[in-house]
């Protein structure tokens, strides 16, 4: 993929979101609780970080996805 840069992004369902706060707790410049009182991304989201793969992989309720894209 010659040309392209990587483009992260966390996906948060809503609808299994139950505001534990685990995200919040291990990446706040990433993770909020937001007013409808479903995770929220706030920050820069890097595909590489090894501790957001865990808080990804290890919420509660599966309610994030970490995803890739690419930018030209």
């Amino acid at each position: 993929m010659t040309g392209r840069t990587a483009i992260w992004r966390v996906e948060v369902d809503r609808d299994r979101c139950m505001a534990t706060g685990a995200c919040v707790h291990a990446k706040p410049e990433v993770f909020a609780i937001g007013d409808d009182g479903a995770a929220t991304v706030i920050g820069p989201v890097d595909g590489d970080d090894d501790l957001l793969r865990d808080v990804v992989d290890e919420c509660p309720t599966a309610a994030l996805r970490l995803v890739r894209g690419d930018s030209p």
